[in-house]
């Protein structure tokens, strides 16, 4: 069991809901050309309920039992209908409990991310994933929290880019450029370039404190204030990887580099590559939309997220979804 209690938050929707799916278009009609929203931002894949939490939530009885409490954003009164609700370790929390009033309906997930510190109850440990990631060994709390208190956070490398930040945020895509923005305004902040990498897309640790006393800083306040209030992605937002790089700055995370398995045509090379990199890659996380193209790489990795694409066929999520049955066969303790 951890010394410190740490706490996982999800953020969930059921896009098939028919009231939720009348207001998202509604809005959508209404901002859309008017207001600047990123490619796909309103895109079925993007809200798409495969199936996945629930095996997500197996995955942690499985593998991170010593978690202290589970905390499920949702909006719309959507609860899984699986779900055991009555469960001393889960909480609903509504969006209107930790968002304000006029950010609301909301189907911008950056958005809510950006209110998560608002959970009263919320430990100062805490994980934050989405319903498409999974553990898949077990894991000790100090896979994400060292002795010396600081989140572990794990990235990926950018490819090579121009030192002319505007240049290169022109030739990214919108995802990318929310991403380049917040270390731009850090940088703006701190006079420290923080361009080195980016979000795994794994399990995520922070520090509820640290979260707030970052909002507090007058230029990011303001930025968060503007853009709790789109009612869909843009590429003029930052991310919470922004919290991440200020604990950095504030030397509260140590970040390590995430390196995944290479299964190309040319065996020798990966070989070499993978056994270079063994313990990175031993404790990196997998991303993939067709768990066929990537199951070995799956079954060595601590956590894995099986990605919704927009080119993923009936069949693709299939398989996907089996995949995961056979992987976390067994009911858990949060389910009915």
């Amino acid at each position: 069991m951890p010394k410190k209690k740490i706490d996982i938050v999800y953020l969930w929707v059921d896009g098939a809901d028919e009231k939720w799916r009348t207001e998202k278009d509604k809005w959508f009609k209404k901002i859309n050309g008017v207001n600047p929203i990123y490619k796909g931002a309103a895109d079925v894949e993007r809200f798409r309920d495969n199936g996945e939490f629930l095996y997500s939530l197996r995955s942690v009885a499985e593998c991170v039992p010593w978690v202290n409490h589970i905390y499920i954003i949702t909006g719309f009164n959507q609860v899984p209908k699986w779900l055991n609700t009555n469960h001393p370790k889960i909480t609903i929390i509504p969006h209107e409990q930790i968002m304000p009033a006029h950010a609301l309906p909301t189907f911008n997930a950056t958005s809510i991310e950006m209110c998560i510190s608002n959970i009263k109850e919320l430990s100062e440990h805490f994980l934050l994933m989405n319903d498409d990631i999974f553990f898949n060994k077990k894991i000790s709390p100090d896979f994400f929290f060292n002795r010396r208190d600081q989140t572990i956070v794990r990235y990926n490398s950018y490819t090579k880019h121009p030192s002319n930040i505007n240049k290169w945020i022109g030739s990214v895509d919108d995802y990318t450029q929310t991403l380049i923005l917040s270390s731009k305004i850090l940088e703006d902040t701190f006079d420290k370039k923080l361009y080195f990498g980016r979000p795994s897309h794994g399990v995520d640790p922070y520090l509820k404190t640290s979260i707030k006393e970052c909002m507090n800083i007058p230029q990011i306040k303001k930025q968060i204030n503007n853009q709790v209030s789109n009612k869909f992605r843009t590429n003029t937002e930052i991310q919470r990887w922004t919290f991440n790089l200020y604990d950095f700055i504030k030397k509260r995370a140590i970040f390590k580099h995430a390196r995944a398995r290479k299964y190309t045509r040319h065996k020798i090379l990966n070989f070499i590559y993978n056994t270079l990199h063994f313990i990175g890659i031993r404790n990196s996380n997998v991303v993939c939309t067709n768990v066929m193209d990537c199951a070995d790489a799956i079954s060595r990795a601590p956590t894995f997220c099986i990605n919704d694409a927009s080119d993923n066929t009936p069949e693709i999520l299939k398989k996907n979804r089996e995949f995961l049955e056979q992987r976390f066969p067994n009911k858990c303790e949060f389910e009915k």
